[in-house]
């Protein structure tokens, strides 16, 4: 169940929404990135709750967007999900 509203969230969000959270984490993007990485993860059915999956699109972001930001959003990704007791799920 957890899951589903996870992804449901994430296949939901808005380019403004990902762009003020990752300005508000540190890892900021401009808002036509922001939408290409939603299309790719739309696209792809990115599930992240899968391994293969999160490498794919940490490799998607380090190509378009940048290194430094699939690095900051790969630690940010472990950091919530440790924060929030969901580490279990990566």
């Amino acid at each position: 169940m957890l899951r589903h509203l996870i992804k449901a969230r994430l296949y939901n969000s808005t380019p403004d929404e990902v762009v003020k959270y990752s300005q508000s984490y540190g890892i900021p993007i401009a808002k036509n990135e922001a939408s290409q990485l939603l299309q790719f993860v739309k696209k792809e059915k990115i599930d992240p709750f899968s391994e293969k999956d999160r490498l794919k699109a940490f490799r998607y972001i380090e190509k378009n967007i940048g290194r430094i930001e699939a690095e900051k959003a790969d630690q940010l990704l472990n950091t919530l999900a440790k924060k929030y007791n969901l580490d279990h799920y990566l």
